[in-house]
């Protein structure tokens, strides 16, 4: 049996575009991504809201990505979905029961990746 190189070359030209329209095409180096944490108010108070704003650079993320905010309180997570507000800024709303320090993980999730950055906020 004699192969069809024609037909071949036409299902491997097929999946390298496959391939190619799945991937965001750029590499990202996963050690250059930075969030950072920021509170509004600047001094969070317990049992009053607080907005939660992570600012993510070294990365194009978009409307598309998603942000969870995983509170520890007592050990267990809490989770808040974060909104894309833009420029790589996504934001959510959680109430700190009571005073102390609190770690928070931002989970990012954009195309196939899924980054975590650790950071702590004070609640007074």
């Amino acid at each position: 049996m004699k192969p069809n190189i024609a037909g071949l070359a036409a299902a491997l030209a097929l999946a390298v575009m496959l391939l190619t329209s799945c991937s965001s095409g750029q590499p990202v180096d996963l050690e250059a991504v930075e969030a950072t944490l920021a509170t509004k108010p600047e001094t969070v108070a317990a049992g009053s809201p607080a907005e939660l704003q992570a600012t993510f650079t070294g990365l194009n993320v978009s409307d598309k990505a998603s942000v969870t905010f995983d509170i520890r309180v007592n050990g267990k997570p809490k989770l808040v979905d974060a909104a894309y507000q833009g420029d790589g800024v996504f934001s959510g709303s959680f109430t700190f029961p009571e005073q102390g320090s609190y770690t928070v993980y931002i989970h990012l999730y954009a195309d196939d990746i899924h980054l975590t950055k650790k950071k702590a906020v004070e609640v007074r």
